[in-house]
């Protein structure tokens, strides 16, 4: 492709205020979830972009029975945004992102600096605001990137399809679950989550809580002989958890690279999580609990078998049984995201890494490949060939207080997402 400099400076040149404009169409427009309930109005702001671009667009739903018996509380209608652009060729890319944000609380010690629904950028270009790195970022670059596409009349090796989806951070039945289910979902699926910085994520770890319930009896606690302390007799329950998350956690993935130990620097394979995350008993002091409340969440890797997830939970729970005086011991399994692996050496990794080597200079060999600890819809599409690939920056905070991302990392984005589409690599 003899015209990479045309197409870096074209970027380079982009005005400001125009990114900043677009930065607050989408981060201005609250889609918390819970309870995600402003989809309609954020896809009546994001559309006319595609349309003016010649993309068809359609409104995908996902019908209410699907969600109704969500825990979250979610309100208002899931719907999808689907944008579609045919330029005669074989192969197809569906570009994803999640319309939803979590939520941005503003009382505790450390404060937002700005307003987290009103995009703001500093004078060092960094760039404020809920959903700026997760992923409302990564939807302005590709808005601005196939803007440029059309402007210099380039020719995208791709038909194109954006799904823009709901539910994703937290949602029983997130849009594209439902959106591949109907056939929107084609070729290559680009999802626009992560970083910018040369990092390909080959794995995302699947997600499980277990809700464990000890119940007991209430009494005096000045006659605390006549009850039964469900708290109390939580304690095996909890020994027991705490033994196989030792053993858990000394798992490593076969072939999936995984963070370093923290402080050793020590590498390691991608390994599962389980932590004790929640607990809940009791009312006054003066009163004997009856009813002790454990949520455990493990995250597991793709190379453990779910049945054999649930089955050591339960073993060590009814191991905890009988040890305790519980009167009686429930377990509940929510199964959340399923695990990631994605293909390391695939056409479309390949293509992404020499797309990155090129537009960032870096060695294709100092990419770092990595699997994440967190948890995701596209555990949904395994079926794919995938790449994981945003805007966002190792010190973004995606999820925390004064998320951000830098206008430089926009641009670099922006460029790449270009020559992935169009160049000859």
């Amino acid at each position: 492709m003899d015209n990479l400099n045309e197409i870096y400076e074209e970027v380079d040149n982009l005005d400001n205020d125009k990114i900043m404009d677009l930065m607050r169409t989408v981060i201005n427009i609250n889609t918390t979830i819970p309870p995600g309930k402003n989809y309609p109005e954020f896809v009546k702001a994001v559309k006319p972009y595609f349309k003016e671009l010649g993309y068809s667009t359609k409104e995908v739903t996902v019908p209410e029975e699907l969600i109704k018996d969500d825990p979250l509380g979610l309100e208002g209608p899931r719907v999808n945004l689907v944008a579609v652009k045919d330029f005669k060729q074989k192969e197809e890319i569906s570009f994803y992102a999640h319309m939803d944000v979590v939520p941005a609380p503003n009382d505790g010690k450390k404060k937002w600096r700005f307003n987290p629904f009103e995009a703001t950028m500093i004078k060092s270009g960094k760039i404020y605001g809920r959903g700026t790195s997760d992923m409302k970022g990564s939807m302005v670059s590709l808005i601005l990137a196939l803007e440029i596409i059309e402007k210099m009349k380039l020719t995208p090796k791709y038909n194109i399809n954006v799904c823009l989806c709901t539910d994703e951070e937290g949602g029983q039945y997130p849009g594209i679950k439902y959106l591949e289910e109907e056939g929107y979902v084609k070729g290559i699926v680009f999802c626009m989550e992560g970083v910018v910085s040369p990092i390909i994520p080959l794995g995302a770890a699947g997600h499980l809580d277990v809700i464990i319930q000890t119940h007991g009896r209430s009494c005096h606690s000045g006659m605390n002989f006549l009850g039964v302390n469900a708290l109390e007799e939580m304690i095996p329950i909890l020994d027991e958890l705490m033994l196989l998350k030792k053993i858990v956690e000394e798992r490593q993935s076969k072939d999936i690279p995984g963070f370093p130990k923290l402080g050793t620097g020590e590498k390691r394979n991608m390994s599962p999580m389980f932590n004790l995350d929640i607990i809940r008993s009791g009312e006054k002091s003066n009163i004997v609990p009856d009813l002790c409340t454990l949520t455990v969440n493990r995250r597991y890797i793709p190379d453990e078998n779910i049945e054999d997830v649930e089955k050591e939970i339960k073993e060590a729970i009814e191991r905890g049984r009988e040890k305790s005086k519980a009167l009686d011991v429930k377990t509940t399994f929510i199964w959340g995201y399923p695990a990631l692996k994605i293909g390391g050496d695939s056409p479309a990794s390949n293509r992404i890494k020499k797309v990155m080597s090129l537009v960032q200079n870096v060695p294709i060999e100092k990419i770092l490949t990595i699997g994440m600890s967190g948890s995701t819809d596209m555990g949904y599409l395994t079926a794919y060939d995938m790449i994981m690939h945003g805007n966002g920056n190792p010190g973004s905070n995606a999820h925390g207080v004064n998320e951000t991302i830098k206008l430089k990392d926009v641009k670099t984005y922006i460029k790449e997402i270009i020559v992935f589409l169009c160049a000859d690599l």
